[in-house]
């Protein structure tokens, strides 16, 4: 095997068996790495101390009594990062061959080893700036630039999941594109229980739903759309899936089934979820920010169509025209509606169905994320 007597040091603030943590994607990774052969062992990763909880008490009571300085101390993110760097157990470092560092830019900026160090990010910090977060005090914006270059400086080498973020470590960061691979991430789900299937319309269309953030991914926009289609000849149902509690006006509209936060950690609750993806003939999730997107390759790999806004990392994961549309940030309910009518009415929804499928076979599976990251750090080692 690949990577046969290697050792992956693989940073992790949750136990690497936890379902939950990003979305399975932690799990999905370290499994990938071990079927190439490698020893996988987690360094854990915990910013928790005593003295940060005391400093966030305290912080609480100056925020108290000036009010202006609510939500500006307690970010302090190089304060955090070096907390811990500080708290890594250095002798299990030492016994790695390579340092596997998914989404720790903070714990990097203050680690000192010789060991090579593998950094993956599904964005940067600067692209998430007024793109996910907002608001940031302008301290807080210059101590994350800093934390996240010398992350990306600190690594031998880089993997994004996606054209979105490797393109913003280039142009907002400085990196060679050589030092840069792209690997694109797959489902987390047990894909051999899964039987893909082709669309095919009986009369009624169940719409798929998943995610945490309503607001963040669309879950009005979905709606809308699902009233369209009702209201437009196209009897639908709209399946909602990771919302723990789904405000009373859209839970209690007839065309809504809302099925509520599942956790694939729970075996009933990862069938369930299962259960949803199988039954469903098409997947929508208007999201208005997102770096990669799971859920899509999740539907793709039951041979779903997916509907989407195109922003972020998003074109990495469904492509226009093969395995669904990609509409423009801006679109309405109506012109989701609109779009999926055509779809169903064109015969163009089956071609979506096959297409999805395709494209998971070509990139998006963790069998072929292992292989890339494999020739990686075989070059580092």
């Amino acid at each position: 095997m690949r990577l046969s007597g290697t050792t992956i040091g693989f940073m992790a603030s949750n136990p690497l068996e936890d379902k939950r943590a990003y979305s399975g994607t932690m799990y999905s990774m370290a499994k990938a790495l071990e079927g190439t052969g490698a020893k996988v062992v987690r360094i854990p990763v915990d910013s928790s101390s005593l003295l940060r909880k005391l400093y966030l008490k305290a912080v609480k009571e100056v925020e108290r009594f000036i009010p202006p300085l609510k939500g500006r101390l307690s970010k302090r993110l190089v304060w955090k990062s070096r907390i811990a760097a500080r708290k890594l157990d250095m002798s299990i470092i030492e016994k790695c061959d390579v340092i596997f560092a998914p989404m720790h830019s903070g714990t990097l900026f203050s680690l000192k080893t010789s060991k090579p160090i593998v950094y993956l990010s599904d964005a940067t910090f600067h692209a998430m700036i007024d793109y996910y977060w907002f608001d940031f005090p302008k301290r807080d914006i210059e101590e994350g630039e800093m934390i996240e270059k010398t992350a990306i400086e600190k690594a031998a080498a880089l993997i994004y999941p996606c054209r979105w973020a490797a393109e913003s470590a280039v142009s907002d960061y400085g990196q060679s594109r050589e030092k840069i691979t792209l690997a694109y991430f797959g489902p987390n789900l047990d894909v051999s229980k899964i039987s893909p299937h082709v669309f095919s319309f009986d009369g009624h269309l169940d719409l798929l739903f998943v995610g945490v953030d309503w607001k963040r991914k669309g879950g009005d926009i979905a709606v809308g759309a699902c009233k369209w289609l009702n209201e437009n000849g196209v009897d639908a149902t709209l399946h909602v899936v990771g919302i723990k509690s789904l405000d009373p006006s859209i839970s209690s509209l007839p065309y809504v089934a809302n099925h509520g936060f599942l956790n694939k950690n729970n075996p009933e609750e990862y069938s369930k979820i299962m259960s949803l993806y199988n039954q469903a003939d098409c997947f929508l999730l208007p999201t208005l920010a997102e770096c990669t997107g799971i859920s899509f390759c999740e539907a793709s790999t039951y041979g779903l169509p997916c509907f989407t806004h195109d922003t972020g990392g998003v074109s990495d994961y469904v492509l226009e025209g093969e395995s669904g549309r990609l509409l423009p940030l801006g679109s309405t309910g109506e012109d989701f509606g609109r779009v999926i009518k055509n779809s169903v009415e064109s015969g163009e929804m089956e071609q979506f169905s096959k297409g999805a499928r395709r494209v998971v076979a070509e990139r998006l599976s963790w069998d072929l994320w292992a292989e890339t990251v494999a020739g990686v750090i075989e070059k580092l080692i």
